[in-house]
């Protein structure tokens, strides 16, 4: 029985880390929110919002490892304005999601520090369905978006989910080991110059 929807603003994440020189391994996140919510695997519903451009070959490895991490991902092709913007975010079909599944939930997970979503966890704690935000650090979650939770978790906290951005991830798709499940993890456009670590 769903009693769990966590759903991730994959671009808000991947931004704000990448900004900070860390990836991120949404599978150790997973692990996380299944054991500290007590939960199994067929009470929680996943989902990761994606935006890519067609020829970003690194965003759309990621969307196929989420997809093999056990995510719903629902993804879009970012649209380029004339005036060269980029329309990269997913707020509305992530709000869509949220809404429609909610006769169906007691608690929410919005893994997003975007303050565009204060009125959707607004709505969620109004229908009686308790809220948990976990934020990729508290300087880069909205305050008025931790407020209308019932709960915020730093990400930042959270055990083996950041990793430094200079590991690259493995190429995929890719063998694995049965059992074990790939993880993708993000990485800067350009490789940094290699140093000599003395291993």
């Amino acid at each position: 029985m769903l009693k769990m929807a966590v759903f991730v603003d994959v671009q808000n994440v991947q931004e704000t880390f990448e900004r900070q020189g860390f990836g991120v391994r949404y599978d150790a996140l997973k692990d996380y929110i299944l054991e500290h919510f007590n939960l199994g695997k067929d009470e929680v519903k996943f989902i990761a919002f994606v935006p890519y451009k067609r020829d970003e070959d690194r965003r759309i490895r990621l969307i196929d490892a989420l997809a093999f991490m056990g995510f719903r991902v629902i993804s879009k092709v970012i649209r380029e304005h004339p005036d060269g913007g980029l329309k990269a975010n997913m707020d509305v079909e992530l709000t869509l999601e949220a809404v429609l599944l909610s006769e169906k939930l007691s608690h929410a997970v919005l893994v997003s520090g975007d303050s565009d979503f204060v009125s959707l966890v607004s709505y969620l704690s109004r229908k009686g369905i308790r809220v948990t935000i976990i934020g990729p650090g508290r300087a880069s979650t909205s305050v008025e978006l931790i407020r209308m939770a019932d709960d915020y978790i730093n990400m930042e906290e959270i055990p083996n989910v950041l990793v430094p951005r200079a590991m690259r991830e493995p190429e995929f798709p890719q063998p694995y080991e049965p059992g074990t499940i790939p993880h993708m993890e993000s990485v800067p456009e350009q490789e940094p110059p290699f140093e000599d670590s003395g291993f």
